[in-house]
């Protein structure tokens, strides 16, 4: 058992909506879909580590975005290949499924694997291309989206049709999720659109809800579609499908409208069909919310062997490793985020706190106490396993948890408030307790 303190004074039923759902990156805000970022730091959200192909005066590659690192949040990735069923026509160079397995990259070109294209006659009689992976571990249903679906769309600098210049060039895919690999359920998809497009053109991905592709994740900009598995009623899954939409409007949504995407027809009106990788390009599929314990939290990876320790601060930035795992900071980067606080009211102090509800080896406990002394504080407040924080016995406090993210569809980072009266003017002081618990 560890303990650690920081002390610090005074199943849904899909409904049709006229969205607008988000756009194809950068939208933190939309309430529907917000994109999720693939890499974070000092470079930019959502701006990919990507080698440029030149060397340094040492040899070494040099990077665009060099210090960006993929984005934390994510705690597993897809490992393995169960099936992959492509369609007739694909490129070779993008026919291996073993490019879409392991952590975002970033890379739109060799970075993916295409589920092949179907012509106008091969959409009669041939299936779409798909592919089925499983998940290094399950990923269950917790707050806001638990799954994150990276293609390789990009945005339009060309006004060739659809939405023309700052519209996405994006192959949708239907998602479809199971427990056990063998029975599968689709995500409940909702596509607006109503214009056939020609295969160079962009579309509106603010139409489109609930299906692969629609936000970008190529050429330097790296942002994943997310996905909750309370609109499939799952607790749990280990296998994800995704099956390629032709584009044409022969593939449905939940509504029985017409799904298009850049598709049909050439400008010479000769030919139908995209070419090459015009099906979904498949990058990466992480898992958010994925239950860890401290010895399995993946931030311990990038730590030596001697640093990785409950007690270690590798970061030197006051707080040991047991802590940076409770707030859900990075234990290799000096950062600021995420730390304790506390504000006073008129006559109340509210505790603020981060916590991981992915964190199911954890109790919190929000203790005040009026003189520090040792056998003077009093647990108001708890958390334990994952739960949501609750008053102790014979304690009232005004308890609110809320995301803790930026991004409206992340929701397993808790934003945690516990608030009382101050007893007059007499001093209160706070911590928080953190204990490690077997899970």
């Amino acid at each position: 058992m560890n303990l650690r303190f920081l002390l610090l004074p005074a199943f849904a039923v899909p409904l049709l909506h006229a969205g607008p759902y988000s756009a194809a990156l950068d939208d933190p805000s939309n309430a529907y879909d917000a994109p999720v970022p693939g890499f974070l730091g000092p470079h930019g959200t959502g701006k990919a580590r990507l080698e440029t192909g030149e060397l340094d005066d040492d040899w070494n590659p040099v990077y665009e975005n060099p210090d960006n690192y993929v984005n934390p949040l994510f705690f597993a990735w897809a490992e393995s290949v169960v099936d992959y069923s492509p369609s007739a026509t694909i490129d070779t160079n993008q026919a291996d499924p073993f490019w879409a397995l392991g952590a975002v990259t970033g890379d739109h070109y060799w970075g993916v694997v295409s589920l092949g294209d179907l012509d106008e006659s091969a959409i009669l009689t041939d299936p779409p291309g798909s592919i089925t992976l499983e998940l290094d571990q399950p990923v269950v249903n917790l707050s806001g989206a638990d799954l994150v679906i990276f293609e390789n769309g990009y945005l339009a600098q060309h006004n060739l049709g659809g939405s023309g210049i700052g519209g996405i060039f994006a192959e949708l895919g239907y998602v479809e999720v199971s427990a056990n690999g063998t029975d599968f359920v689709r995500f409940p998809s909702t596509s607006l659109g109503t214009e056939t497009l020609n295969i160079y053109a962009s579309m509106d991905p603010t139409d489109v809800h609930n299906l692969a592709g629609k936000h970008v994740n190529a050429y330097g900009d790296s942002w994943g579609t997310p996905f909750d598995l309370d609109d499939v009623g799952l607790s749990s899954i280990t296998h994800v499908r995704i099956v390629d939409i032709p584009g044409d409007g022969s593939s449905l949504d939940q509504f029985n409208n017409p799904i298009y995407d850049p598709w049909y027809p050439f400008f010479d009106g000769t030919a139908s069909g995209t070419t090459g990788t015009g099906g979904v390009d498949l990058e990466a599929i992480g898992g958010i919310s994925v239950i860890t314990g401290f010895d399995s939290w993946p931030q311990l990876e990038s730590l030596s062997s001697s640093q990785n320790d409950p007690d270690d601060d590798p970061d030197a930035d006051g707080l040991n490793n047991l802590l940076e795992y409770a707030f859900a900071r990075l234990p290799w980067n000096a950062d600021t985020g995420n730390t304790p606080s506390i504000e006073i009211s008129g006559t109340t102090a509210g505790f603020t706190f981060i916590r991981d509800e992915r964190a199911t080896d954890l109790i919190y406990e929000v203790q005040s106490s009026p003189n520090l002394a040792g056998n003077s504080w009093t647990t108001i407040a708890t958390s334990t396993a994952g739960a949501p924080t609750t008053a102790a016995d014979g304690q009232n406090p005004t308890i609110t948890e809320s995301s803790a993210s930026e991004i409206s569809s992340i929701g397993v980072l808790r934003k945690v408030t516990v608030s009382q009266p101050l007893a007059g003017s007499a001093p209160t002081f706070y911590r928080i307790l953190v204990t490690r618990i077997t899970p």
